[in-house]
């Protein structure tokens, strides 16, 4: 009997350590998980910002701070490469090679699926198919605003 009570003993407590070892596997690979998310939230979030910025600024005319804007857009991109899901990767291809610059409607449709495939893959619904996304993302001011009352004098 001695040797059945030290025999389950020794089961439990290599079950105990395999546990401890499973949850730190485990956990470890979470925390890489979201570590790997929030950088990539971050590229999508800057990549987004800085092509805004640059559709807005040459819409305006201002190209003065092009140069540093276009290494902001840069970054963005190259951590979207090393980290984005492969479906990002081949829309930011496409986006990019339709020529990147959101002037033409090709471009504007790329960027628009670039976004949405960039949602989907941090786990949210594509929305290009139930809304204006392209109206939303690149209408300089909203439908209601007025040039009279933001008037150069106001």
């Amino acid at each position: 009997m001695q040797l059945t009570a030290l025999l389950a003993a020794m089961l439990s407590g290599v079950s105990v350590l395999l546990g401890v070892a499973l949850g730190h596997i485990l956990s470890a690979r979470r925390a890489r998980q979201d570590e790997l998310a929030a950088l990539r939230t971050a590229a999508y979030v800057d990549f987004v910002r800085s092509a805004s910025l640059l559709f807005t600024a040459r819409r305006v005319g201002r190209t003065e701070d092009e140069v540093e804007e276009l290494a902001h857009l840069n970054d963005a991109k190259t951590r979207i490469l090393l980290s984005g899901d492969p479906v990002v990767l081949k829309s930011l291809e496409r986006f990019w090679l339709q020529g990147g610059t959101l002037e033409k409607e090709q471009e504007i449709l790329a960027f628009r699926d670039l976004c949405d495939d960039m949602r989907a893959s941090l786990g949210k619904e594509r929305v290009s198919l139930q809304m204006d996304l392209a109206g939303v993302l690149f209408k300089v001011q909203p439908s209601t605003y007025s040039y009279k009352v933001h008037g150069a004098d106001g």
